[in-house]
């Protein structure tokens, strides 16, 4: 096994992470990071039903211009969120040895490890978690990205697990060879 100490965000972790000659391999392989169709699907009927009885509340209480106003806000979100669609086919992160590729509208470059200043993964709550974006800082010039992440098939836990074990293999790879 070969311990090797890693970075994660900005700070360098106390932690090491132990590579052995297995895990080696499979990090050989790029790791695509994909959105859900059910967490999309379960966030747009949610919008819809709670659009749907926010403007009823208010037709029921002669608000009408509040209800059409409220109707169309929660119809606006559920269009942005249809938009998540167009990433079903194609990753939005690629985390490989040789970096993090992040494959969004505004942005397609593979960010190398030894230039990610910052990767942190935040959750915001409004009593339960509203939402989750990555906070990505690197590259050559460093330049921030945010990507939503609610939609991702993984977890907060695991992505950051992942980034460590793929940034250490590519450290690893450079020390060796």
């Amino acid at each position: 096994m070969i311990p090797i100490a890693i970075a994660s965000g900005s700070r360098t972790s106390d932690t090491s992470v132990y590579l052995n000659e297995n895990m080696l391999r499979q990090l050989e392989q790029p790791h695509e990071i994909f959105v859900s169709v059910p967490k999309i699907l379960i966030r747009l009927a949610l919008y819809i039903i709670a659009g749907c009885a926010l403007s009823a509340l208010l037709m029921s209480m002669h608000r009408t211009n509040w209800a059409i106003g409220f109707a169309i806000l929660f119809l606006a979100a559920a269009a942005v969120l249809l938009l998540q669609f167009r990433y079903v086919k194609q990753p939005i992160i690629v985390l490989s040895k040789a970096g993090l590729h992040l494959r969004t509208r505004r942005f397609d470059r593979l960010m190398p490890w030894p230039t990610v200043v910052e990767n942190e993964w935040i959750d915001t709550y409004r009593v339960i978690k509203t939402n989750s974006i990555i906070s990505l800082r690197g590259g050559d010039p460093a330049k921030s990205h945010t990507v939503v992440a609610t939609h991702f098939r993984t977890k907060r836990d695991e992505y950051l697990r992942l980034c460590s074990l793929y940034a250490a293999a590519a450290s690893h790879s450079q020390s060796h060879g």
